[in-house]
Parts: structure tokens; sequence; C-alpha cells
């Protein structure tokens, strides 16, 4: 069951409170270090934690934690849900935190795109809350662009959640599925998916490249040719990914067979060499 996707518009651009952090936002993600893990932009009040493991402001703003799959309503284990939302809430609800921006403004929902630290009394220095819920197994790491700079921390902590069978680990709903797994990936079109295999073949259309790992009912992985050169800065150039056992992250579509569209590289992980290196050349769609 796919939960809504409405949220109201609640981002403030008149001048008041939110004018200030606005000004700060827009200097802040001005500057070159844009690509570093956020930017600071102050402090926040936290008021509480929504089933949705959004995150509501005390003056009135929506915010979520950016980069992140966190659990919903409708997806696994009901108490998935509930103890990642129990989690979250205990960590921050009622709480003063830093406030970690990721964009300038808002989603097309109203909410920042945000991260937030706590100082931790001890003067164990500042804890991300995304950070947190990773290393809990309460949400799996969904890499965006304005997130980049934070993926390989966020990844390290999500394996050892991974490894310990923490929280969603534990859950069928959200495990790493096999990509020749036909029947299991058909009942996850249109959710945020992590699935594992051996790349069989790369095929090169007009505008797209398609890393195929089987029969043509198995899924394929699709990236837009635009993105070679992004990828091999990143050590992954995409034809030399046939033979390679990888994991990708991205939404599943299954209208024209199950296929998931990669929009950046850190959404591919090269994991190890497998036999059988094969190619092949395929006209696009």
């Amino acid at each position: 069951m796919k939960s809504s996707l409405a949220h109201p518009v609640i981002w403030r651009d008149r001048l008041g409170a939110g004018a200030p952090l606005a000004l700060a936002l827009a200097l802040a993600f001005a500057a070159p270090a844009s690509a570093a893990c956020g930017a600071a932009a102050g402090t926040a009040k936290i008021a509480e934690v929504t089933e949705r493991l959004e995150i509501r402001l005390a003056d009135g703003r929506l915010a979520r934690l950016a980069g992140l799959d966190v659990p919903v309503i409708g997806r696994g284990a009901p108490e998935t849900t509930t103890n990642a939302r129990l989690f979250l809430a205990g960590r921050l609800a009622g709480r003063e935190a830093e406030l970690v921006a990721f964009a300038p403004k808002p989603d097309r929902w109203g909410r920042v795109l945000a991260d937030f630290n706590l100082v931790e009394p001890t003067g164990g220095g500042a804890s991300s809350a995304a950070l947190a819920l990773l290393s809990a197994g309460f949400a799996r790491v969904r890499p965006e662009f304005e997130t980049r700079g934070c993926v390989g921390e966020r990844l390290a902590a999500e394996a050892r959640a991974r490894a310990a069978g923490l929280g969603v680990w534990d859950d069928p709903d959200y495990s790493i599925l096999g990509a020749e797994d036909v029947e299991e990936l058909a009942g996850d079109d249109g959710r945020f998916i992590v699935v594992e295999g051996v790349v069989r073949r790369v095929g090169v259309g007009r505008s797209r490249l398609y890393l195929d790992f089987g029969r043509r009912d198995e899924l394929t992985i699709v990236v837009a040719q635009k993105l070679q050169a992004a990828f091999a800065r990143a050590g992954a150039p995409l034809g030399a990914l046939a033979g390679e056992r990888i994991r990708a992250r991205g939404v599943l579509d299954d209208r024209f067979g199950p296929r998931v569209e990669v929009a950046e590289p850190l959404m591919i992980e090269r994991l190890s060499r497998a036999e059988g290196k094969q190619e092949a050349i395929r006209a696009d769609e």
C-alpha cells in the first residue's frame, strides 16, 4: 500500500522569524562548500516527530531527514515504523537542536531538507539524527544530490546496522533483494528498493545505458548517457561494470519490466568481481 505524498506547503517566505534563516541558507548554498554534508542553519526547537517520521518544528515548519529511506505505514511490520518513530521522537521531541540544511528552499511539499545535531551534555560533541537513525537500523541510505557529501559515513553506519540485523534489517519487507528474484520484485513496484546482483551485460542505447542482470524479465538498471562522466570520476565507469557484483538503490518501475533508474553514482556500489564478463549493445527504447 502506497502512502500519500501530499503535504501542505508551510514554508514562510514572508518577513518574520523565517526571513533571517532563509537569507542565511541562501548565502551558505552560494558558497563552494555546499557539496559538504549540509550547511549550518542555526538552531531549531523540535515540536514532534510525525507518523511519517517527518519533523515538525515549533515555528510550524516541517522538515524531513534528507537522504534517508525511512519506514512507512503500510510497508513491513507495523512495529518497525512505530519503533522508528519512537526512537527518533525520543531523541528530538521537545529539544533544541542545530539545524543542518541541504537546500536553500524547501521541497515541493514545503519540507525543509535537513538533519539535526544534538549537542550531547557529556561533551561528546554533536550527534546527527540521521546517523543515529541509520545506526539503529531505522533507515536506509537513499542518496540524493543534496546529500552526496554525507553518503560515505552514512553507508558505513547502515552497513553496521545491517550486519547486526537491527531495525528494518530484521524486517523482510526492507531486506536487500536479489536481482534475479522476479516474483519478489513484482510486489515492490513504486517502492524504493536495495538490490544486489551480477551485471551480465552493459547495453548501450541512444540516450541510456542498461545494466542487465540476466534474462529479459529480470531487473535492469537504467542510467542516462550524460552521467557517464560522473560515474567515471567516481571510479565506477559504467562500461566496466559487466561481470561486477553491484548493489543498487532506487525506486522500482515495473511498467516495462522491472527497472531502476539511477541518477547518482553513489546509488551504485561495486561489491566484487564475478566470472563470465559479458557485453552487449542494444537500441534505446
